[in-house]
């Protein structure tokens, strides 16, 4: 994460800060064991912070200095803490997988946020959900079983519908839709609804197993297998 003069890394137990132009250390935070979550900037209570994960907890520190805000203990199985947390307003929402689950915070003044409601519903094991309006899309369950493509409130932490064919693939939203790439490389297209996932346009675009998520720029979509297999989707309006 780039932030002013700042490269923000998750190394450490609440990351680290290099001179992007220089590459010195400007702060680092203790030798415990990371996360694997990306830096997350946010704007709150006029401040700006990095919420990051370690083996343990998810935390927000001072981008500038890396003095820690606040924390919450997250014990996951292999200390795999991988999804970024997802912003909403004055709150966040933190998921792993391994059978943990997910919570929404409300940080405040202390040291440790209150937890506004935390269940099993949503698992994401290795890549965030994405929120749209007042709901979470995201993959439930992790690689090694039969993990689902569901929708939850974010309010209430209920689930509203679950897609077991997209097993445990990724997606990304963009203009109101959901572009969703199954775990064995069929690329769909659907209306990021709370009714149900009801494709508009679908392919069968790799093999093997595909886990990555895709990215859409300029009208194209791109999408990655594991063993690297690269295929680029037009999705651009065509002249009538």
């Amino acid at each position: 994460m780039v932030f002013e003069n700042l490269l923000i890394l998750s190394v450490g137990e609440s990351g680290m800060a290099l001179d992007k132009g220089t590459g010195k250390t400007v702060w680092q935070s203790a030798n415990k064991e990371a996360g694997y979550s990306t830096p997350l900037p946010w704007q709150h209570g006029g401040k700006w912070l990095a919420l990051v994960s370690s083996g343990q907890a998810y935390l927000a520190v001072e981008p500038r200095t890396g003095k820690e805000q606040w924390r919450i203990r997250w014990l996951t199985q292999y200390n795999v803490n991988a999804a970024d947390p997802i912003i909403d307003s004055d709150q966040v929402f933190i998921s792993s997988g391994y059978g943990k689950g997910g919570a929404l915070l409300k940080p405040d003044a202390g040291p440790e946020p209150k937890v506004l409601w935390k269940n099993k519903t949503l698992r994401t094991q290795r890549n965030a959900a994405v929120l749209v309006g007042s709901h979470l899309f995201g993959v439930d369950g992790d690689t090694n079983e039969k993990a689902a493509l569901e929708c939850v409130d974010i309010a209430a932490g209920q689930v509203k519908w679950s897609e077991p064919a997209v097993g445990s693939g990724a997606l990304m939203a963009a203009d109101g839709k959901l572009i969703v790439l199954g775990d064995r490389g069929e690329l769909m297209v659907a209306p990021a609804s709370p009714e149900g996932f009801q494709p508009t346009a679908r392919a069968q675009v790799l093999g093997g197993k595909c886990w990555t998520v895709p990215v859409l720029a300029n009208g194209l979509i791109w999408c990655r297998n594991s063993r690297g297999d690269v295929v680029c989707v037009d999705v651009r309006a065509r002249p009538q």
